[in-house]
């Protein structure tokens, strides 16, 4: 039991890890060089495909993540499935054994009573660590949900920005402002528009911390229910041997 509350723990940190999600930031700003204001809709055109290949990529990754992690949640869901096959195996040639050993009527009722106690302490065992596995994982998705909302907010947030500097430079040169003004105003706004940005995704509260409560109370949970399954065999166990020795 003690190698299977291990598995859970160590298996809850491998997801965690796999699906924090890392960022680089989109450098937009504009050349130096030339008129400005007679190349500005090839300046933005070129920053916009930047933040368009940064989306991509960042879309690729967390597709990626995703992937991962259910791959390994459906691996531990199989390793769980398979233990539990044999430690199945295991309890069933164990009771048959017991059940050979019994010499009347009131050992074998004994006996028979005994493994109904068993079973029905695994079922309710397994029942508990279910729903708490279950509830982590509805937790994970949610956590991973809110986080992706939450960044893609900041980065539309970010891409309005930028068009609204591109569009208030365009309006500058179209009235006559210095092209070299325009320039440097919109490398200012661009750079608050990309520093704002950084401190909203800083801000963002990582998975792995979003989910330490919930990663506790599964730990508790399966604990709890481990602990219960093995006072009720002790029970069970003890109710048996003082039957056989009365009959």
């Amino acid at each position: 039991m003690r190698a299977k509350l291990k598995q859970y723990l160590i298996s809850s940190l491998i997801v965690l890890s796999l699906i924090v999600p890392s960022f680089s930031f989109v450098e937009a700003t504009p050349p130096k060089k030339g008129n400005f204001c007679d190349r500005i809709s090839e300046v933005e055109n070129k920053i916009q495909e930047k933040i368009d290949n940064y989306q991509k990529k960042l879309e690729e990754k967390r597709q990626e993540r995703i992937e991962r992690m259910e791959k390994l949640l459906e691996e531990m869901e199989n390793k769980r499935k398979e233990n539990r096959s044999k430690w199945d195996e295991n309890r069933k040639e164990h009771f048959e054994k017991l059940k050979s050993k019994a010499k009347n009527d009131a050992q074998r009722e004994a006996v028979e009573k005994f493994i109904e106690a068993v079973e029905s302490a695994i079922s309710v065992r397994r029942s508990k660590i279910d729903s708490a596995v279950l509830s982590f994982k509805k937790a994970v998705s949610e956590a991973i949900a809110k986080r992706e909302s939450a960044i893609s907010s900041a980065l539309q947030e970010y891409k309005n920005s930028i068009e609204s500097a591109f569009e208030k430079a365009k309006s500058d040169c179209a009235n006559g402002v210095d092209p070299e003004e325009v320039r440097k105003n919109l490398h200012s706004a661009l750079k608050s528009a990309r520093e704002k940005l950084r401190e909203e995704l800083k801000s963002i509260e990582s998975v792995g911390e979003s989910l330490k409560v919930e990663a506790q109370k599964k730990r508790e949970e399966i604990h709890s229910a481990i602990e219960e399954f093995k006072l009720k065999v002790d029970q069970a166990r003890q109710e048996l041997k003082k039957s056989l020795k009365e009959r």
